[in-house]
């Protein structure tokens, strides 16, 4: 059942409760385009989580497949990667050559590498979906 709609520039957040599972659902979108999912036990947590996520958008972030990529859009060309639910699954950096590099939480290593940002972000969607299998994504770079 649908609640209410948050709206912040170009983001939109519907809020729907499920009645089935007792909590409600946030669909998370960039103009018309669905980028997330975010989940709460009140309208007020989902809201809460809406608004945090656009406070990161409006300071570089990009929001895509359910990932943050904090930095995006700034300089620095670097920041930290998170799940729309707030669980930090690495951080991503570029090198002189603008090659991005994802380095997954717990690793030193590069886990994932790719020619640009938003090339690393597809990347980590797919290592996420195939839980941390990457033969999908771009081979780190040597």
């Amino acid at each position: 059942m649908h609640i209410e709609t948050e709206q912040h520039g170009e983001m939109s957040g519907q809020i729907d409760a499920n009645e089935e599972m007792d909590h409600y659902v946030g669909t998370l979108r960039y103009r018309i385009f669905e980028v997330g999912l975010i989940s709460g036990p009140s309208v007020e947590a989902v809201r809460a989580q809406f608004r945090a996520i656009c406070e990161m958008t409006d300071t570089g972030g990009m929001v895509r497949n359910g990932i943050i990529m904090t930095g995006y859009h700034n300089p620095d060309f670097s920041g930290d990667i998170l799940r729309v639910d707030g669980e930090i699954l690495g951080e991503w950096t570029s090198d002189d050559e603008e090659w991005c590099h994802f380095t997954a939480v717990d690793t030193v290593e590069v886990t994932l590498s790719a020619p640009s940002p938003w090339m690393l972000h597809d990347s980590i969607a797919t290592w996420m979906n195939c839980d941390g299998d990457t033969t999908e994504a771009y081979p780190t770079s040597a």
